[in-house]
């Protein structure tokens, strides 16, 4: 990505979270990155190609982020801690800001809608990945169908945000996690069914 196209997007993800999807025009964005409006319409199509672009900018960061911080975790109570420091990092860049808007702003049908979908899936297959691992072996792992809670998460999650958003009270959203950390304690004491044929080492 060229240093020009990469300050356009990052300009208009800030302009999101200032001004709202309907305050993200392209002289707002070019005002926000210190630029002219045509430098926007030289490196893309129309505002919503800056939109899906910026979408997928921000995603595809925050995913791979995620993804690093939790790979391999089988402990619930260490998750639920990972997952809030990256909450806490997500709405300190702004990505939960920017990503609500466009979910806001999205026209059911549109290209924008479709690039939402797309990376709603990103995040539920992330969620399906850590799920799966820290369902492995549990007595009630084949009861759960991974991508139906995943979906949930994922759903849960983008709520949260906004109902902290609505009536400006991010406590909320701690208490989440503080009973999340309080369930999980008892997760991790559930062990883990042994495979037949095992045999203790």
């Amino acid at each position: 990505m060229s240093d020009t196209r990469g300050r356009v997007l990052d300009a208009t993800l800030t302009c999101l979270v200032r001004h709202g999807y309907g305050g993200t025009t392209a002289r707002a964005i070019a005002q926000i990155g210190g630029f002219a409006p045509g430098v926007i319409y030289y490196h893309f199509t129309d505002l919503d190609d800056v939109l899906v672009a910026a979408l997928a900018h921000t995603c595809e960061s925050r995913v791979q982020r995620y993804r690093d911080q939790l790979s391999g975790m089988d402990r619930a109570g260490q998750a639920v801690e990972v997952l809030r420091g990256l909450y806490l990092e997500d709405t300190e860049v702004g990505h939960v800001a920017a990503v609500q808007e466009i979910y806001a702003g999205a026209r059911p049908g549109s290209r924008l809608a479709a690039a939402l979908a797309l990376e709603t899936r990103r995040w539920e297959e992330l969620a399906v990945e850590l799920l799966t691992t820290l369902l492995n072996g549990k007595p009630f792992a084949t009861v759960v169908r991974l991508p139906v809670l995943a979906n949930a998460a994922v759903a849960f999650y983008l709520g949260a945000e906004t109902l902290a958003h609505l009536d400006n009270d991010s406590s909320r959203v701690t208490e989440f996690f503080d009973q999340a950390a309080r369930l999980a304690v008892y997760f991790d004491r559930i062990p883990r069914l042994r495979k037949r044929g095992h045999q203790p080492s």
